[in-house]
């Protein structure tokens, strides 16, 4: 959490703009509450879009975790032929699996927008972890 964090921060610094829109997106759901409670609660954040894009394409470009190892059981044959046998290890590299550029258009590029749905429906869905 500590590492997702810094890495939040480190790239919303270098967003001016992102800044701006998630301040008045959570300003203008902040306005829609009644006067009498403007404490947010857990459902609150469902409402705030641009944030939660915003927040995933921090964690696309910079992820906490950079692999997955998972030990191979069975004998697996790939589309192109190649054999990964039962007993070997297999690393998925996130860092690199969210710079595809088959996957995420410009991928050096921080885009929330990359994160609508329409966009979202376009990719492999497990090309983000």
């Amino acid at each position: 959490t500590a590492s997702a964090l810094v890495f939040i921060f480190f790239q919303l610094a270098r967003e001016q703009t992102v800044q701006e829109r998630i301040f008045n997106e959570i300003h203008a759901l902040y306005d829609r509450k009644p006067q009498a409670d403007k404490s947010f609660r857990p459902q609150d954040y469902a409402e705030l879009k641009f944030m939660d894009r915003a927040l995933k394409e921090c964690l696309r470009l910079w992820p906490p975790v950079t692999f997955i190892s998972r030990a191979i059981t069975d004998d697996i044959v790939l589309a192109d032929g190649a054999l990964l046998p039962a007993g070997c290890v297999a690393n998925v590299q996130i860092f690199d699996l969210h710079r595809d550029p088959e996957q995420f258009p410009d991928p050096e590029r921080f885009d929330p927008d990359g994160f609508l749905p329409e966009s979202v429906d376009k990719r492999n869905p497990y090309a983000y972890v």
